[in-house]
């Protein structure tokens, strides 16, 4: 999953973020004047730093050469490892100077992180310039989209960064289980929890299969609550309140008191799930062919998906996947044709494209009417699922100190359901540890 992180590299690397920044909060760099008119278009090479492989750099690869083929822009699109290692690898070029010229990041996070350390330059100035986007055309973006590429920046809410392969947790199921056991899909948590014990009294098959992080289902469970885990202005851990006792318990009680969910590490749930042993799994929004390519051809299903359930709140679900970023160290050409790259990239054309090849959601909401996405859809509703769950997605939280944060409300949902430690006890420790990290110590 792209939210999961190395605990070790977050802190080195936070280190390291952290003497290269300003010793004051960066400022938005202001964009020049512009005409009505935008300039031509420049003609520069520019470098894109990403994080996909196998076939989704393919099919990445096909949108650069379309671009590059009607554009004096020519972008040079380069591999550099899987997203922790390309995280990895832009604080190294941040740290020696050498950056690209734009590149995937994982999150709000990462981009808090690259902002505190002014290496990166608001995508802002560029949507309100001459080359950017009007209301009209900006509000066909999925609000939730462009929230997650928010940051305040001088008491105003920026765009820092911009969308591209989104995509959010969703419930898995297998029809054929719930329809011997009796059951619906359950849209709340306690229709959840029901579900789960009728499957294990009426069935053979495990209820629920998943590897438990703060992804899942704490973060969800805890939005549903109308809690959260960290103040509005990041300074100080929200999460050790009656929402979050509710949150861990509801987990711990799924493990330890009812038995239904059975714990796994990794994708190590996807198989059983595949194999047709499981009745619901729970995982990201482009997990489903994976989980189809692992089922024996002599037995396969066709796998449902749903939001995930609701709390007194509604449902709620993580946002996750990857936006893109502009450096500031670049130059002002460079920025500008980075842009015009981003904007195209995110047309209604290329994100339903994207879209269909990748499995990611689409970015606008005129891709919902476009020819091609209309056909998709007609054919397997399963892929508005996870657009229709988007008004209820919530981003990760963008603090610069999230990835040494994450690990930490790991080890406190593991140590609950391992009955290591009380949900409380859990609660109050990660607490603790939590405000130390955001005080600096």
């Amino acid at each position: 999953m792209e939210a999961m992180r190395n605990q070790a590299l977050a802190v080195v690397v936070a280190l390291v973020l952290s003497a290269c920044a300003p010793s004051a909060t960066p400022a938005a760099t202001q964009p020049s004047p512009s005409a009505a008119t935008a300039a031509p278009e420049p003609s520069v090479s520019i470098t894109f730093w990403n994080g996909q492989s196998g076939v989704l750099g393919d099919r990445l690869n096909d949108l650069i050469t379309k671009f590059n083929g009607t554009h004096k822009i020519q972008v040079q699109g380069t591999f550099q490892g899987t997203y922790d290692q390309l995280y990895q690898k832009i604080v190294s070029a941040i740290q020696a100077g050498s950056v690209p010229d734009m590149a995937m990041v994982s999150g709000p996070p990462q981009t808090a992180q690259y902002w505190k350390a002014n290496a990166i330059v608001p995508v802002q100035q560029f949507v309100d310039s001459a080359d950017g986007l009007n209301q009209q055309q900006l509000s066909d973006f999925v609000p939730a989209l462009l929230d997650d590429n928010s940051l305040p920046v001088n008491g105003k809410k920026t765009l820092v960064s911009w969308p591209f392969s989104k995509s959010l947790a969703l419930l898995y199921y297998n029809p054929d289980i719930l329809q011997q056991a009796g059951v619906s899909v359950p849209k709340t948590w306690d229709e959840f929890r029901t579900a789960l014990q009728t499957v294990k009294s009426k069935t053979s098959a495990t209820p629920l299969s998943y590897t438990p992080d703060v992804y899942y289902f704490f973060l969800p469970y805890l939005w549903s609550q109308g809690g959260d885990a960290l103040s509005s202005d990041y300074t100080k851990a929200t999460f050790n309140s009656a929402q979050g006792l509710a949150a861990l318990q509801f987990q711990t009680d799924l493990v330890l008191t009812d038995k239904t969910a059975q714990v796994t590490q990794g994708f190590d749930w996807q198989n059983p799930f595949a194999q047709g042993k499981v009745a619901f799994a729970v995982s990201t929004s482009v997990s489903r062919p994976f989980i189809e390519q692992a089922m024996p051809k002599d037995h396969t299903f066709k796998v449902g998906m749903a939001p995930l359930p609701a709390g007194p709140q509604g449902a709620k679900t993580d946002l996750f996947g990857n936006n893109l970023v502009i450096f500031s160290k670049t130059p002002a050409d460079h920025q500008r044709a980075a842009w015009l790259f981003m904007k195209w990239l995110t047309d209604t054309d290329q994100t339903v494209a994207w879209s269909l090849a990748s499995g990611y959601m689409p970015l606008r909401v005129s891709a919902q009417s476009a020819p091609d996405f209309k056909a998709a859809a007609e054919k397997d509703d399963r892929v508005l699922v996870a657009i229709n769950a988007l008004k209820d997605a919530h981003g990760i939280p963008g603090s610069p100190d999230w990835q040494k944060i994450q690990p930490v409300l790991g080890d406190m949902v593991t140590s609950a359901l391992l009955g290591k430690a009380t949900p409380k006890d859990a609660l109050t420790t990660a607490e603790k540890k939590v405000n130390d990290i955001l005080a600096g110590q």
